[in-house]
């Protein structure tokens, strides 16, 4: 039998995990990766893998977080360099509208065969709680903002959220409305909301 891990080792092989799984899911897609792969990447064999994670959903799943967790970070450091609201504003517009472009790993949650694999074996309350995150930090950010005074009171916290999904989703079918209009669209909007929610107006 193979001695046991220590903490440290067991700290190395998840970070193998982590780096060269993202790899190996951007390269082949969730569906055409193997556990055995996987395993193989990271330097451990196949019966090891479910030391760590239960399935490879769940692996994928833990990158999407660390990828999620990175942009969320990225932007509030860029946040916490302003010092005008409006300014602020504008800047969470656009990283909502161009986060894909710095985070393409999180282009596969919009697989349709992906999102198939994922609700087909994950548990739904993971699903669920995987989805929520987004929520919670854009509602944080939103309500943090209207006790600094940098968005109106009477703005809801919720309806930033959507905001910037809508954005994001427009930003989705860039190739298909194509560029130029997509950020026509996308400029005039950012413009719009920040004058709405800002205190100081247009």
């Amino acid at each position: 039998m193979p001695r046991a891990l220590t903490e440290a080792e067991r700290d190395r092989v998840l970070e193998r995990l982590y780096s060269r799984g993202r790899d190996r899911f951007m390269r082949l897609g969730l569906t055409k990766t193997t556990v055995a792969g996987l395993a193989q990447d990271a330097g451990i064999g196949k019966g090891s893998f479910y030391q760590f994670f239960a399935s490879k959903e769940l692996l994928f799943l833990a990158i999407c977080n660390r990828e999620e967790q990175s942009f969320r970070d990225a932007l509030l450091e860029d946040l916490d360099g302003q010092s005008d609201g409006r300014e602020a504003i504008t800047l969470l517009l656009r990283a909502a509208a161009t986060r894909l472009e710095h985070h393409p790993f999180l282009r596969m949650l919009l697989d349709p065969a992906t999102v198939s694999a994922l609700v087909l074996r994950v548990d739904p309350r993971r699903m669920a709680e995987n989805q929520e995150g987004d929520r919670e930090f854009f509602v944080a950010v939103a309500r943090g903002w209207i006790e600094r005074g940098w968005l109106r009171s009477d703005v809801d916290p919720v309806e930033v959220f959507h905001a910037l999904s809508g954005l994001f989703l427009i930003a989705l079918q860039r190739d298909l409305i194509g560029s130029p209009s997509a950020n026509a669209a996308m400029d005039t909007i950012i413009a719009a909301l920040r004058d709405r929610w800002s205190p100081s107006g247009p």
